[in-house]
């Protein structure tokens, strides 16, 4: 799958997709950034509103964000679907800063695609992995 970067201004653009995030009654249909440095997929406590998530303490967590500022969030299980590729998985949902998208890291989403990004061609090409059982 390829997608192009996504313009944020007239001087910045990003490696950005839309996907579609799923819940047992609803879905979203989002945008995210694809960020090797995260070491898991993040989305805003907001989404899982809309999606119609409930936590409770044994979901909580903390992770450290940019800045060594830790962030407080809560696992919940999650479908995504890219392209025509779905899967389910764990991710956090945390109070982060509402961009409009997500935050796609390694366990998620780079355990499951092979991910080429090409700045100069402002492509980005994805393809799904066999992932064993």
């Amino acid at each position: 799958m390829i997608f192009p970067y996504k313009e944020i201004s007239s001087q910045i653009i990003r490696p950005i997709i839309p996907i579609i995030i799923k819940s047992d009654a609803y879905f979203i249909l989002y945008h995210g950034l694809i960020d090797s440095g995260a070491d898991h997929c993040i989305f805003s406590l907001e989404i899982a509103k809309e999606l119609g998530l409930k936590f409770s303490s044994k979901d909580r967590t903390k992770f450290i964000s940019i800045g060594k500022k830790e962030v407080k969030g809560y696992w919940g299980e999650i479908d995504i679907k890219i392209g025509n590729v779905t899967y389910t998985v764990e991710v956090i949902f945390a109070e982060i800063s509402d961009f409009g998208h997500g935050i796609l890291g390694q366990q998620g989403f780079f355990d499951h695609f092979d991910v080429n990004l090409s700045y100069q061609k402002q492509e980005i090409e994805i393809n799904p992995i066999k992932i064993p059982n």
